[in-house]
């Protein structure tokens, strides 16, 4: 009776642990920006110059999302920038963003498939909610009055 007991909790132990360890399992991997909507706008919001706007139009970053315990990466590669954060949901961390600013960022998990992350500099705040359906991610970013769709495919 006592051995039954024990090998229950064990059971439910090892299944909390699983689910924990494939929470997020939405985003991991890697994604290729394949459109952009309005994004020169939300740059051009931000005080990026008509050159580096120009310059970041022209690429396609890849986005990859890992997890190590309770902790995200997300890691954006372009031609022009390699960028990288680590984080924990909900807790505010130093962020240089692929920009050149100096943010405090939070990512907060709404779901197992959507991620809210806000950029905080003494200018402007920047809102980016990233959404996964299938092998699709859209991040839709926000700054102020103006806002952009950004359109992934899995890799």
């Amino acid at each position: 009776m006592m051995s039954d007991s024990l090998s229950n909790v064990s059971t439910t132990v090892s299944d909390c642990l699983n689910r924990k360890s494939t929470t997020m399992s939405a985003f991991l991997g890697s994604w290729k920006l394949k459109s952009t909507d309005n994004f020169d706008a939300v740059l051009q919001k931000l005080g990026v110059n008509v050159v580096k706007r120009k310059l970041i139009a022209s690429t396609k970053p890849e986005v990859t999302f890992t997890m190590d315990g309770d902790k995200m990466t997300m890691k954006t590669c372009s031609a022009l920038k390699t960028t990288t954060i680590t984080f924990e949901f909900g807790k505010e961390f130093d962020e240089h963003t692929a920009d050149d600013r100096d943010v405090k960022s939070t990512v907060t998990k709404e779901s197992d498939n959507k991620l809210v992350h806000v950029q905080k500099h003494p200018d402007s705040v920047t809102t980016t909610v990233r959404e996964v359906s299938g092998d699709t991610m859209t991040a839709t970013v926000t700054v102020g009055d103006v806002k952009a769709v950004n359109t992934y495919q899995k890799v």
